[in-house]
């Protein structure tokens, strides 16, 4: 988990299906453009017996905490709300999402040197995935 950890600034250029998983939750193309050229930092580090989150985009923040393999509420930037289980795997930190609609989707995160790779993939529609590298600060 401690290659988690740290402040992460997300890199836009290397930022890649935004609109397509946009399309997926049924963003409007005004969200969708706001998600695609908001910069933002992720801060992962420890907190007590678990572990916490902290999503700043600048103007707006957000915060969870979360335990390995034990779901919590999850309510994004974008109002989407869901149960999120946060499990550490031989291919990096995974986050598994279901909502009550019924929507699932699965990011992975994989760190190399100071670089942090996020794929994320919507239920059954795997073949569309946003992909954003983020730099450790």
């Amino acid at each position: 988990m401690e290659a988690f950890y740290g402040l992460w600034t997300v890199d836009l250029s290397k930022t890649s299906g935004i609109a397509e998983i946009g399309k997926l939750f049924r963003w409007t193309e005004d969200k969708i453009q706001v998600f695609s050229t908001t910069g933002y930092t992720l801060l992962i580090e420890a907190s007590g017996d678990g572990n916490r989150c902290l999503v700043d985009y600048g103007v707006v923040k957000m915060e969870f905490n979360f335990k390995l393999g034990e779901p919590f509420d999850y309510t994004g930037l974008s109002g989407v709300k869901a149960k999120c289980t946060v499990e550490l795997t031989g291919s990096g930190l995974v986050e598994n999402y279901s909502s009550a609609e019924g929507a699932t989707w699965k990011t992975t995160r994989e760190v190399t040197g100071n670089k942090m790779k996020a794929t994320t993939v919507f239920g059954g529609q795997e073949s569309v995935k946003c992909v954003q590298e983020f730099k450790k600060n």
